[in-house]
């Protein structure tokens, strides 16, 4: 019995559980332009659809990060949605030829293009900024100093280093 009792506290003294780490690494993001594409290199895996980097980003819990990339997946999902919306009117203007006329379709169809690809553009300069503070973020060395005011108006000043070992 006793060395029952023994060997179950080596084991809860000794063990680390796996399920849960006690700290996350975290490896920066690379990003690659090509001509019609733009890859992203994260722990060595090269990924092609931006919204694989979610987990990272979020994990990195730094407020920007999070509303800048929050705000690239609405836009997403809203040019999702006028895409859907497009190609719903245009379903309809082949069923109902004589109720559409062609200024209509076109004006819609062109107003939802530059709609589409203005907000592709800004999303993609919403992802930008998130990855690249998220790689700030993450940097080796950081000296940091801050100005703040207490409640009661007393300037205070905090200065900091971080390095990863």
């Amino acid at each position: 019995m006793k060395t029952r009792i023994l060997l179950f506290l080596l084991i809860g003294v000794f063990s680390k559980s796996y399920g849960q780490l006690d700290r996350k690494s975290l490896f920066p993001i690379e990003v690659r332009h090509k001509f019609l594409s733009t890859k992203f290199i994260y722990d060595r895996q090269t990924l092609e659809n931006p919204l694989a980097l979610q987990i990272p980003l979020l994990q990195a819990r730094d407020t920007e990060v999070n509303v800048e990339f929050l705000t690239f997946k609405k836009q997403r999902k809203l040019v999702q949605t006028l895409n859907l919306l497009t190609a719903g009117f245009s379903l309809y203007t082949v069923l109902n030829r004589e109720k559409v006329s062609n200024r209509i379709y076109w004006s819609v169809f062109g107003g939802t293009a530059l709609i589409s690809g203005y907000l592709n553009f800004k999303s993609g300069k919403h992802l930008g900024k998130a990855i690249k503070r998220y790689n700030e973020i993450i940097a080796e060395n950081k000296v940091g100093l801050v100005f703040d005011k207490s409640f009661d108006n007393q300037a205070i000043v905090g200065v900091g280093f971080v390095h990863s070992f």
